[in-house]
């Protein structure tokens, strides 16, 4: 199968999840037998150097746009007078969508994928709603209107407040908007599954428009290559993350404001460690008893084996925290709010502790602390969750399935 994938960035460094994720599944779907060609922007904040493509991408033809798809204030005050969803307006290029479409001409693919809602814009620019004779697939990462809503709920701010709730419904008309415009919807988790579905066949019932995509879960995988390797590390725990990512800043700082305090009463020795993209180690925020903040690490899976508990204290999220299911695969434990753990078909106290107040996260984690028995139980049955849900090979094999069926609708 010749398979185009449009993406918004370049998946490289793994730095984050959403790179780890992509990278892993474009290189499965090559060694599972599928011609990859991927169309992407080079993006002024994951830029990414010719040598790079060259010494990381050799298993896929990538044909590279450069965007600046930065926040201009400009732009985003106009978009407050003028509509529409700001976050998409930043990836919508006329030159990307002619070359997109050039090269959709010239090579005749058997199937297009894109990549998340960021690359819907360019995609929908380059083959308007409804009108290819390519068929195309979009791989919906998360419902992202539900994590802006989410953060505009735990947001204090009134005007901050104000600014994300419109940003969310304008997000949220976009990207319902978006699922009638392909043939077919790859969610990765099943809520989200179920959510498209719901939508779709309320909208079938008020408008002229029968076409319902086709829609299959594909759970990402990680490529497991590391041994499991529970470690228990007395009185530490960790968050790695994307601090570029909003969600993740405000969890974190959540879990410092409500959490930290009431874990030094039971621990008072106890260290918190801190890293991940975007950290700057002079934060001023993260100055505090018993943190330590060592902004962007060289390897991520070095630092989760040596720094004891994960946390993942977000409030606002959707789709898969891949640097959870990285956690659980090595061996480490982790404790984690109901919304980090969404998508995940968990239990607390088996595969993860689960809590959302700021005492029972706390207890949570003493009690993983003060219990390393506890703890590798726990991290055991996590691996083996991983080993039975998210197997990079098998599932991207099942992906590569599914599109292959959307040439003989």
């Amino acid at each position: 199968m010749k398979l185009l994938v449009i993406g918004n960035r370049v998946p490289w460094p793994l730095h984050d999840g959403g790179a780890i994720a992509t990278y892993g599944m474009l290189r499965s779907l090559a060694e599972n037998g599928a011609e990859v060609h991927f169309f992407t922007f080079n993006t002024k904040k994951h830029f990414a150097e010719n040598a790079t493509i060259e010494k990381y991408f050799g298993f896929c033809r990538v044909y590279l746009q450069p965007l600046d798809a930065g926040v201009k204030v400009g732009k985003a005050l106009l978009n407050l007078v003028f509509g529409g969803s700001y976050h998409m307006e930043r990836y919508e290029d006329k030159g990307a969508a002619l070359a997109l479409r050039r090269l959709m001409d010239v090579e005749g693919f058997d199937v297009v994928l894109v990549e998340g809602l960021y690359s819907v814009p360019v995609y929908l620019r380059a083959v308007p709603a409804r009108r290819y004779s390519t068929p195309a697939a979009y791989r919906a990462h998360n419902l992202e209107y539900q994590i802006w809503a989410r953060l505009a709920t735990a947001t204090a701010n009134p005007l901050k407040k104000w600014y994300l709730q419109l940003q969310a419904k304008r997000l949220q008309k976009f990207e319902q908007h978006t699922w009638s415009n392909f043939q077919a919807i790859v969610p990765i988790v099943p809520t989200d599954e179920i959510a498209i579905k719901k939508h779709l066949e309320a909208t079938r019932e008020k408008s002229s428009n029968k076409n319902i995509p086709a829609i299959q879960t594909y759970q990402p995988g990680i490529a497991i290559e590391r041994p499991f390797a529970f470690i228990h590390q007395p009185l530490s725990l960790f968050h790695i993350g994307s601090m570029e990512w909003q969600a993740n800043e405000q969890g974190v700082l959540w879990f410092l404001q409500k959490v930290w305090p009431l874990l030094l009463v039971l621990y008072p020795q106890a260290k918190f460690h801190l890293a991940g993209k975007g950290l700057s180690k002079s934060d001023p925020r993260f100055f505090q008893t018993g943190v330590i903040n060592h902004g962007e690490v060289p390897d991520a899976e070095d630092f989760m084996q040596q720094h004891g508990i994960m946390i993942v204290p977000i409030q606002a999220g959707s789709g898969i925290r891949i640097k959870t299911l990285e956690a659980m695969a090595l061996g480490v434990p982790v404790v984690s709010t109901t919304v980090g753990a969404q998508g995940l078909d968990v239990t607390h106290t088996q595969e993860l502790m689960l809590a959302d107040q700021p005492a029972e996260f706390a207890q949570a984690i003493a009690q993983l602390l003060s219990n390393p028995a506890l703890a590798q139980q726990t991290a055991t049955q996590a691996r083996i969750y991983v080993e039975q849900h998210h197997n990079l090979k098998r599932n991207t094999a099942e992906l590569l399935g599914f599109l292959r069926e959307l040439t003989d609708l």
